[in-house]
């Protein structure tokens, strides 16, 4: 089938997409000032002043908002990472490998923590210093720049504001920095942090630390007050005022006789916890902010039955993948292209990717393999090898002749009562084998004896000699397997 095309090339009856940017923000009057783009942010603008994007850093002061800022980092820096190759071809199994090798060479999860910084101000960078050597060009450090430092233009390049370019700032060389962002609408370099939210909760609770300390400097303590006589002198007056003073700072003062000081303690009325009240709300709108939930920092009760606390950590979670995806996209697209790009052109970009994974809950496993077995299922011994360690087959066998211990050993009586189980599970060929092998230098001793003197002698010195370290890893195996079948008899009989 032929296509017919127009003067331009393009096929003729089907609609032609617009590649160009039709929005582009030079358009918009919000976000621009002299060829710079400003950042979209209310709170900067109304209260940043002549700090600007620093009165974010200054909120990290507040004991709680560092706490939860610096959780919500820690979630993302706590997961291993490992380098994930673009495909499985040599080549770019081996760039993978290169790429991980060098971000062994420096604190990589320090440069990611710095990075995070994004979360709060809105955008991070980060400079690399590169290193040349022969046949490789590698990452000697990142170093973490302040925000304040640099603007955008109207193009979204990088700019270091300068002595000499103390305004509009100097354009900084490609393949150099890092730039990670957070938030933001209408593509503005400058991102959109949590600084923007965060600032009002750590604002109010200053201002109501401030009024508390207000009011237990008043109410706190009662308040000195002096008594001059008719007719004393300035002199007087002044005594007995440095005298009050100093009663506010020492336990004891002195006053000149005929003088008098009283302590009276002002009357309160109404709530006097409203302000410990507030601050603790704003604590929790702080974790709201940050976390997107309380209870974990936070002593808040949950509902009886309810799975309040669990659901919580699974937000708490999924704000850590998203700030470790979105870090993961921008070390691809800047730090691990541009070590590709300065080492094999053209090689797959591989990615630095965080483990989530959770750890699997033994307990429902254990249950699941009991119900298998119960079925009639037989393990495969690699499952065994890897699952239970330690374990042979024939033992899982001898459970059934166990299954009425269904109650953890909690006390002594229950304690034997495992180990009688247990004693009695091991098959009766392996237990006098065992056994056996224990007591051979005790019963060679005594075969060589001729009298009971010499016995109890050979005794004393065969003793030492006992070898029962494989009784002891049986009777060991056989506890853990009582025990864990109990535990799960004990949880589906609740």
């Amino acid at each position: 089938m032929t296509t017919l095309l127009d003067a331009s090339g393009n096929p003729i009856g089907k609609p032609r997409p617009v590649v160009d940017e039709a929005a582009h923000i030079e358009l918009s009057m919000l976000s621009m000032f002299g060829g710079l783009m400003q950042p979209d942010d209310d709170t900067l603008a109304t209260r940043g002043g002549n700090k600007g994007v620093r009165i974010y850093r200054e909120l990290e002061r507040d004991a709680h908002a560092w706490a939860v800022l610096d959780k919500r980092k820690r979630a993302v820096i706590a997961r291993t990472w490992k380098v994930v190759p673009a495909s499985e071809r040599p080549r770019d199994v081996e760039m993978a490998e290169r790429v991980e090798a060098q971000l062994l060479r420096f604190p990589f999860d320090q440069v990611c923590h710095d990075l995070l910084d994004a979360t709060l101000m809105g955008y991070a960078v980060g400079e690399i210093m590169w290193r040349v050597r022969p046949g490789e060009v590698d990452v000697a450090e990142v170093i973490p720049r302040a925000q304040e430092r640099f603007v955008f233009d109207m193009e979204r390049r990088l700019r270091l504001l300068t002595r000499d370019e103390p305004t509009f700032g100097r354009i900084m060389p490609e393949r150099k920095f890092i730039v990670h962002r957070r938030g933001g609408a209408d593509g503005n370099p400058y991102g959109l942090g949590l600084g923007t939210r965060l600032f009002w909760p750590v604002f109010f609770k200053r201002q109501g630390v401030t009024f508390w300390l207000t009011f237990l400097d008043k109410f706190g303590a009662p308040a000195p007050v002096g008594k001059y006589p008719s007719g004393a002198s300035d002199e007087q007056k002044r005594t007995l005022l440095q005298a009050l003073k100093a009663l506010r700072m020492e336990s004891a003062t002195i006053i000149p006789e005929g003088m008098l000081i009283d302590l009276v303690e002002a009357k309160r009325a109404g709530n006097t916890d409203a302000f410990e009240k507030l601050a603790r709300y704003m604590d929790e709108q702080m974790a709201l902010i940050v976390l997107g939930e309380t209870m974990s920092t936070t002593s808040a009760a949950s509902g009886l039955g309810s799975r309040q606390a669990e659901v919580h950590n699974e937000v708490r979670l999924e704000l850590a993948r998203v700030d470790a995806d979105l870090l993961t996209d921008t070390l691809s697209q800047t730090l691990v292209r541009w070590i590709v790009e300065f080492n094999d052109p053209g090689a797959g970009v591989p990615r630095v990717e965080r483990d989530f994974s959770e750890p699997e809950d033994l307990g429902a496993k254990a249950t699941r393999d009991k119900q298998l077995v119960e079925m009639g299922l037989e393990p495969e011994d690699a499952y065994i090898a890897e699952f239970y360690p330690g374990w042979k087959r024939g033992v899982g066998a001898t459970l059934g002749r166990v299954s009425a211990f269904a109650a953890p050993a909690d006390d002594s009586q229950d304690g034997q009562r495992a180990v009688d189980a247990a004693i009695d599970a091991i098959p009766a060929e392996v237990l006098a084998s065992l056994t056996e092998g224990a007591m051979r230098p005790v019963v060679d001793r005594l075969l060589a004896t001729g009298d009971v003197d010499e016995a109890h002698q050979a005794l004393l010195e065969a003793w030492p000699e006992l070898d029962t370290d494989a009784l002891e890893q049986m009777l060991a195996r056989a506890l853990f397997v009582v025990e864990t079948w109990a535990r799960i008899e004990a949880q589906e009989g609740l």
